[in-house]
Parts: C-alpha cells; sequence; structure tokens
C-alpha cells in the first residue's frame, strides 16, 4: 500500500540573482515545521524535471543552499517574475513539498 502526502501550501523564497554556490537560501525545516530526524529518516531530496540541479538540500542542518549559479536572463528570457519551482521529497510515509524560487 502506497500513502502519498502533498501539502497544499507552496514554499516561496525570494533570492537575489547569481548568489553563490554554497549560499543559504532558507531553512526548509523550519519552514515546512519538518523536524532535521525526519528529513533524514525520510531521505529527503529534491526532485526536478531539469537538467540542472539549481538547489541543494542539506539534510543535516535542514538548509536549502545555492547548488549553481542561477541566471536569471538565461533561465527565464524575457519572462517576469522569473520563477521556477521543484519539490522536496520525503519516503515513509511519502510526502512531497513545492517550493518555489524567485
Amino acid at each position: 500500500m502506497l500513502f502519498l502526502i502533498q501539502v497544499d501550501a507552496q514554499i516561496r523564497y525570494s533570492i537575489p540573482e547569481e548568489m553563490r554556490k554554497g549560499s543559504l537560501i532558507g531553512n526548509v525545516a523550519q519552514d515546512l515545521g519538518l523536524d532535521i530526524k525526519r528529513l533524514r529518516s525520510g531521505r529527503a531530496r529534491i526532485v526536478t524535471g531539469e537538467n540542472v540541479q539549481y538547489a541543494e538540500l542539506k539534510t543535516d542542518k535542514g538548509t536549502l543552499v545555492v547548488n549553481e549559479r542561477i541566471d536569471r536572463e538565461q533561465l527565464c528570457g524575457d519572462v517576469t517574475p522569473c520563477s521556477f519551482t521543484f519539490e522536496i521529497l520525503l519516503e515513509n510515509p511519502m510526502e512531497l513539498h513545492p517550493i518555489s524560487l524567485i
């Protein structure tokens, strides 16, 4: 039997363009109300349809950091505001938490 919990609320982080790799985006554990132990036991990871993973989840701290430089002109062209969405996936029970970077 498979259970899937999808949270209706979407967390949005507004970040400056071209932040350095490793720069803090936000504390997703705190913002989602998740315990650090749950991130580890659920093998939390980022799921995206993109080839490039712009953010990295640090499960030991519950934080989201810049993994690749975000160039909005390259990513979105003339579309404003430029944003993209990905999900944080946890297992047992499975949970999907949508995250937007603006």
